[in-house]
């Protein structure tokens, strides 16, 4: 009797299992979270969905709406689905559908698209958008950012801490960041790399719940995105193109010196090479708005040891910008460097340009960082008004700070191009607040040598028309054929940046341009000349090939274009020791060089 009821009870919990589980594969999911973007590199994008029951996960893809035919698939049964997708081409358009192995949960759009990343190092013109503290729901700043940008795409979406008020819970995510009235058609096309503020850690108030912000994203602790590992989602670091960004947690690690975030921060920026680096974290080093940098209590604790020791590293390895929200309104400072103390501390020679930096309304903040970037300057933004405002702390403005404002909600755009950098403060009716430029290595002095007739193609240090000084134009670039040696400068529309062109124009009967090479003349050949070891009256030079071609002829021509001496070989060889037949004075000569049936010109100087 005892195994009857056994069988009989076994029995009806698999055909109630089986029931449910065919139940569960009758019902359609339906999508209650995202999709949105992760980890974008120049060969990958992570895609990330919620679906009120679990299914297995498919993505499609291709780089045209009519052509998404590749597609990757996990078997898995999952409410909150992950799809990486590789070998991508960089710095392309792709546009994505996901759904399941039965169906598709999400068509094809023209706003569900990514971009890969450009390959690392790469210049060109990168937008991206910093928002501070903007998990409230109120996306007002979102609308007025969005109609400046107009149809520009944004390559990073810089999410500065307090994603989702006010305790960081997967439901307050849910309400105030993935619903549709808030981010989610954004988070379908840009790429999400974000912060920890304190409002996503629940301030640690005990007995929290572990903190959803490290369950809801997908971040880098391995350098895959390039910069150093972290191992940690907490802080790590990224590239994008020439930049390179640095992301902290301000909060719930330790800020000495000393700590791991302090020593892999000064790691990973030893190792960076990026022409540019921004850092961002909640936490501001400077701000006397709704917080107080000053304040070294529990409540604003933080912002002094961020200050006192996370900013020498930054400065010292030449970071550009930091971003910062936590205090809900909007400081932008002065470029500066060595200001570690409080608002009283501040000295003038901590400001390296006491300037509003607003190009072009005034001259934009320069910074040579060729030879050594250390201690160039740096800018400091809050950004904490992204979704609220607030009363400001006593002292109001700081002191370092040269724009400031606790009324208006906005945001920030930050470009690079090349080797400019501009960023606004964009409110949410679409103005520009405030901004500042910084140009780096811009002013230079360049010599290009051409012959008689011939162009020369003259650039500007930085990317921007300018005018031309003596043609008079306004252009981003000049074609020049002067009759003869001729300086050209180029000037920004204040004056503020000079390049100096000298052009050196040779007569088409003095050599190099009297010279007309052979039919095959091949300019990569390598040859090394050099004065002979042998010690002789008529000493002169060396000639070899280190490619193991023959010297067949030899040519030794003086200013004028005029032989002074030839040389023919019977059995060419790969190195040759040259004297002069009678002894040369001193002065500038030329070779011209049979090797290999191809003609080599090399200028030499002779001084006995």
């Amino acid at each position: 009797m005892r195994c009857k009821l056994f069988f009989f009870l076994v029995y009806g919990w698999v055909c109630n299992l089986f029931a449910q589980t065919s139940a569960s594969n009758l019902l359609i999911p339906n999508i209650v979270r995202g999709p949105y973007l992760q980890i974008g590199t120049a060969n990958s994008m992570i895609l990330k969905w919620r679906t009120d029951v679990n299914c297995d996960s498919k993505v499609w893809y291709g780089t045209s709406i009519s052509t998404i035919t590749n597609q990757i698939t996990n078997a898995s049964l999952l409410t909150d689905h992950e799809i990486k997708i590789t070998n991508l081409n960089p710095s392309t358009f792709y546009y994505y559908m996901i759904g399941t192995s039965s169906t598709t949960l999400l068509t094809a759009s023209a706003g569900q698209t990514f971009k890969t990343s450009p390959v690392i190092g790469t210049k060109g013109k990168y937008r991206f958008w910093a928002v501070g503290d903007a998990g409230t729901g109120n996306v007002t700043e979102k609308t007025g950012f969005l109609n400046y940008i107009g149809s520009n795409h944004i390559d990073g979406w810089l999410w500065l801490g307090d994603n989702a008020y006010n305790s960081g819970f997967d439901s307050e995510y849910q309400t105030s960041v993935f619903a549709n009235n808030t981010y989610a058609t954004e988070l379908k096309k840009f790429v999400v790399w974000p912060a920890p503020g304190n409002h996503d850690y629940n301030n640690n108030i005990p007995f929290s719940p572990p903190p959803a912000y490290l369950d809801i994203f997908t971040l880098p602790t391995l350098g895959e995105a390039g910069g150093l590992s972290s191992g940690t989602e907490k802080y790590y670091s990224y590239n994008y193109g020439n930049i390179h960004f640095v992301v902290l947690d301000s909060y719930s690690v330790p800020r000495g010196v000393t700590d791991p975030m302090a020593v892999w921060l000064q790691n990973d920026l030893a190792a960076n090479n990026a022409a540019w680096t921004i850092a961002y974290f909640h936490h501001p080093p400077y701000t006397k708005g709704t917080h107080d940098s000053d304040n070294p209590n529990f409540l604003d604790g933080e912002l002094p040891e961020i200050r006192q020791n996370i900013i020498p590293i930054l400065e010292n390895n030449g970071v550009d910008v930091v971003i910062n929200g936590h205090s809900h309104v909007y400081e932008r400072s002065f470029l500066v460097d060595g200001y570690y103390g409080t608002s009283s501390q501040l000295s003038p020679s901590m400001i390296k340009n006491n300037t509003s930096g607003n190009y072009p309304s005034s001259c934009p903040y320069q910074k040579q960082t060729l030879i050594n970037k250390a201690h160039k300057g740096t800018v400091y933004a809050v950004v904490g008004c992204s979704g609220q405002t607030g009363v400001t702390a006593s002292g109001w403005p700081h002191p370092v700070m040269y724009s400031y404002n606790n009324i208006l909600l906005g945001s920030m755009l930050v470009e690079v191009n090349d080797n400019r950098l501009d960023a606004k403060f964009i409110t949410s009716n679409s103005a520009v607040y405030d901004g500042f430029t910084i140009v780096k290595n811009a002013g230079k002095k360049t010599t290009v040598n051409i012959c008689q007739g011939q162009n020369a193609v003259l650039k500007p240090s930085w990317p921007e028309p300018v005018y031309w000084f003596p043609i008079g134009t306004t252009l981003d670039s000049a074609i020049v054929s002067p009759p003869f040696s001729t300086t050209y400068f180029a000037y920004d529309p204040n004056s503020c940046i000079k390049d100096t062109f000298v052009v050196n124009v040779t007569p088409n009967n003095v050599p190099p341009c009297n010279i007309t090479a052979l039919p095959n003349y091949d300019p990569a050949l390598e040859v090394s000349v050099y004065p002979t070891m042998i010690r002789n009256k008529n000493e002169a030079f060396t000639i070899r090939t280190f490619s193991g071609a023959k010297i067949e002829h030899v040519k030794v021509l003086d200013i004028q274009g005029i032989a002074i001496d030839i040389y023919s070989n019977e059995q060419p060889m790969n190195e040759l020791n040259i004297y002069f037949k009678n002894e040369p004075q001193n002065g500038t000569y030329f070779l011209e060089l049979i090797i290999d049936n191809k003609m080599i010109h090399k200028k030499i100087i002779f001084n006995k």
